[in-house]
């Protein structure tokens, strides 16, 4: 079966094998946003008969103020139920990925399939749809890799940031615009980043963690002075690399990793966290397929040192020399 999904994250949405169509539902920043009875149908074709489908549908419901909200889902297809008035966990504050058996007695080979995502009509808030993906149960998640790959093409991100000083004391301190944030981290892994941490050369230090799409992130960040303060960024910009680095510092290094007690060569790494500050010294980052890295650079970052850790894998030593110095 060939990778079929609806990344519905950008506009237009990013599409494989399909077809999308909606009633009730808008584009709203880095999701599709149902309304009230609001749909949006995925038509795609088989091109062999499958014995089981799994069909995943990552979405989320906003929340009523501070209280959960209410946006009951079904999940339809070819016209029979495989979730009825769902209440999607989570609470309104994270997407959710649900997974549903689809039985391949359901599913047509003669002509085309619908996947039916819909809020119900009683909806007091809204239904933020992300991602539809349908593989078959003898190869899960080909779709969500092959998603992710093609997301990870515009890996340079651009995000507007606010900043509010944290305090135990006293009134609750207001949210103030910080400098843009620029990141681009990319090894040749085709997933795009899930958290990141770094430390400037002056000692100012952030750590933040992205929604899954990436249109926002969250985290602290603590100035050369000691000064503490929630961190939070919005996505402005997302561009296939080289677009939008070009004012900006890309480190690329030629790397190599240490397992079996030699170092072996590895691919190229390309680094960009550009906050504002002076020079950053040291990242830490993991992705959405959970593989991770760190490093620290030398002082004249001509050279780096750290470790990396695949998914499912123990950590190896990792090494690079700039591509300019070798």
């Amino acid at each position: 079966m060939e990778p079929t999904y609806a990344d519905l994250t950008a506009s237009p949405a990013r599409v494989a094998n399909a077809q999308v169509d909606r009633e009730n539902a808008r584009f709203g920043g880095s999701k599709m946003t149902l309304d009230a009875a609001g749909s949006v149908d995925l038509t795609f074709y088989l091109d062999e008969q499958i014995v089981e489908g799994v069909l995943r549908v990552t979405a989320l419901v906003s929340k009523n103020g501070g209280s959960p909200g209410h946006a009951p889902l079904t999940v339809l297809v070819n016209g029979e139920p495989v979730a009825s008035r769902l209440t999607i966990p989570g609470g309104g504050d994270l997407p959710q990925d649900l997974d549903f058996a689809v039985p391949g007695g359901w599913l047509r080979t003669d002509g085309p399939n619908v996947v039916t995502v819909r809020s119900g009509t009683d909806a007091r808030t809204m239904l933020w749809l992300y991602r539809i993906s349908v593989d078959s149960i003898d190869e899960r998640d080909r779709s969500v890799r092959a998603m992710l790959a093609a997301a990870d093409r515009r890996s340079v991100l651009r995000y507007t940031t606010r900043k509010r000083v944290h305090s135990t004391q006293g009134p609750q301190q207001q949210w103030e615009t910080a400098e843009r944030l620029l990141v681009y981290v990319d090894r040749g892994e085709k997933a795009p980043i899930a958290q990141l941490s770094w430390r400037d050369a002056d000692g100012a230090e952030a750590a933040i963690s992205f929604q899954s799409a990436l249109g926002d992130f969250h985290g602290y960040h603590r100035s050369a002075d000691g000064l503490l303060s929630e961190y939070r960024g919005d996505l402005e910009q997302r561009l296939a690399y080289p677009e939008g680095t070009e004012e900006a510092t890309v480190h690329r290094f030629r790397t190599e990793e240490h397992w079996g007690e030699r170092w072996h060569n590895s691919g190229e790494l390309r680094l960009m966290v550009e906050d504002g500050d002076a020079p950053v010294e040291r990242i830490t980052w993991r992705d959405q397929r959970e593989n991770s890295g760190s490093v620290a650079f030398e002082e004249d970052r001509t050279g780096f040192l750290g470790y990396y850790q695949r998914v499912g894998e123990g950590p190896i030593g990792y090494r690079g020399r700039a591509v300019n110095e070798v």
